[in-house]
């Protein structure tokens, strides 16, 4: 559903640790993809007392607020999000800042391809390292079984094995990180 400015949403997801964004980048070569451009991206996440609220400041897509629910759980999961496109993110960021305190900032360079309804992302995430995303778009929930084929077929396609999946999202890796003192 789109309703000026606001895109809500579902989609299967995986994420995963990447040991060499090149090899990827050539397997992606073999793959009818395309590439939707490098985006550079500032995600501040609020304090939320379940799912997750993140201004997303990108320089491809502008700024979004984005509050989502995910399980926390390796391989393919159900994702529910909400775009809302921003006008005036510093304020946005101030008054959130304010009412729910910032969790943690998460800065990264994305590469962006597209496989039919599928983007795949190319994560260079500040102090994490290499990871690689799958998130299928769906429309209508009748959808689930095939887009689950796809990211299967996608991530046998591009090398991701089972041990490389993490459950967690990057805020949540970086707070681990914080906590053992790095």
């Amino acid at each position: 559903m789109n309703l000026r400015g606001v895109e809500v949403g579902l989609n299967i997801e995986i994420k995963a640790h990447c040991q060499n964004l090149e090899i990827v980048k050539k397997k992606l070569q073999a793959l009818p993809v395309e590439s939707a451009g490098v985006d550079r991206q500032t995600d501040t996440f609020f304090m939320t007392p379940k799912g997750r609220l993140k201004l997303r400041q990108s320089s491809l897509y502008g700024n979004l607020l984005i509050p989502y629910l995910r399980a926390d759980q390796q391989g393919p999961k159900q994702s529910q999000y909400v775009l809302i496109e921003l006008s005036d993110a510093d304020r946005v960021n101030s008054l959130l800042t304010e009412i729910l305190g910032v969790r943690l900032v998460v800065s990264k360079i994305r590469e962006i391809y597209l496989y039919e309804n599928v983007r795949i992302h190319l994560d260079q995430v500040d102090h994490l390292g290499d990871f690689i995303e799958l998130e299928a778009a769906i429309e209508d929930e009748l959808q689930l079984s095939e887009n689950y084929k796809k990211v299967d077929y996608l991530m046998k396609a591009l090398g991701i094995r089972k041990n490389d999946l993490i459950d967690s999202a990057y805020v949540d890796l970086l707070e681990d990180l914080n906590r053992q003192g790095f």
